[in-house]
């Protein structure tokens, strides 16, 4: 009988997955109960673009949500989609690199010109691109900024926009195989002249350094709320994305909870979640769209989908 038991305990280990042994999200804290409405992310049911990811919405006018995406797998293609409800998307075309009037990247600098950022892994640098009418872009001569030295020859992520002072803030991601958490670059000079500014913007360079890459906040992207405040979202672990706060576009503080995790979905059976990007939706309502890393049947492979997530109305 003994022998019999430990022989199917042994088995149940065999054949559990994976992933469900070693995932840091078996031990991801439960959430607040009585959060505000707009930290309040209910999942939208399904997928939004299966075999994608990189999502980059952005909201026109009209309420009409343009969606700039990566196709999965490799080999990757730059592909664009429009949707009227923000659910439903078609078209699913090679973007348009042309036409940039609905991409979300795009950043009106403080003297009303309109700047794009890159930065190349070859160079080390930062160059951009520039528009008067936010449509057509033109490369910039020279270069906007050079990594610092911590940065170890890298930047992942990055995000600009202008601060309630008339200064271009730039946050990116560096150090890759060391802390991998955000750094902060400024710009007084239109998005001309990146200065480094400083580093453990979100806070988590202590437990970065104890727990290594994966404890920091990656994937950041802001949202701007009312005048200069604004929120940022970012990813830990694959886990959950969390947010933070800043009133004037200079420090962030970390809110409460999170805003969803990889069980927010129970129609999917989702292994990571990636790249959050929040847009405010003619309501007031706040929309994220992300890409999950779905865990494939037996026999087969995980693959990535873009799904969404919306807060409830405002009061």
């Amino acid at each position: 009988m003994m022998r019999r038991f430990l022989l199917a305990a042994f088995l149940h280990l065999v054949a559990a997955p994976a992933f469900a042994q070693t995932s840091p999200c078996t031990s991801l804290p439960a959430n607040s109960s009585a959060l505000p409405w707009d930290l309040d992310f209910v999942a939208d049911p399904g997928v939004r673009v299966d075999h994608a990811s990189l999502a980059k919405p952005f909201v026109d006018e009209q309420g009409r949500v343009h969606l700039f995406y990566q196709s999965e797998p490799s080999p990757h293609r730059s592909l664009y989609a429009t949707s009227a409800d923000g659910l439903t998307f078609e078209g699913n075309r090679p973007e348009q690199p042309g036409d940039l009037r609905y991409h979300p990247f795009r950043v009106r600098m403080p003297n009303g010109l309109w700047r794009m950022f890159s930065w190349s892994p070859q160079t080390l640098q930062v160059t951009s691109r520039s528009s008067s009418d936010g449509v057509t872009f033109s490369a910039d001569f020279g270069v906007r900024y050079s990594l610092a030295a911590d940065d170890k020859g890298w930047m992942g992520i990055h995000d600009e926009y202008v601060d309630g002072t008339a200064r271009v803030v730039m946050l990116y991601l560096g150090d890759k195989t060391g802390l991998n958490n955000t750094r902060r670059a400024v710009s007084a000079d239109n998005g001309w002249t990146f200065t480094f500014d400083r580093g453990d913007v979100l806070g988590d360079s202590a437990a970065a350094a104890r727990g290594g890459a994966s404890a920091a906040y990656v994937d950041q992207k802001s949202t701007r709320l009312e005048g200069a405040a604004r929120r940022l979202f970012a990813m830990k672990q694959g886990c959950a994305i969390y947010s933070f706060f800043t009133a004037d576009g200079d420090v962030y503080a970390i809110e409460p909870g999170w805003r969803v995790s990889i069980n927010s979905w129970p129609d999917l059976s989702i292994r990571s979640l990636h790249d959050p990007l929040v847009v405010r939706l003619p309501d007031g309502r706040f929309r994220m769209y992300l890409a999950a890393s779905l865990n494939g049947a037996p026999g087969t492979a995980a693959h990535s989908v873009i799904v969404s997530a919306t807060t409830r109305s405002p009061p």
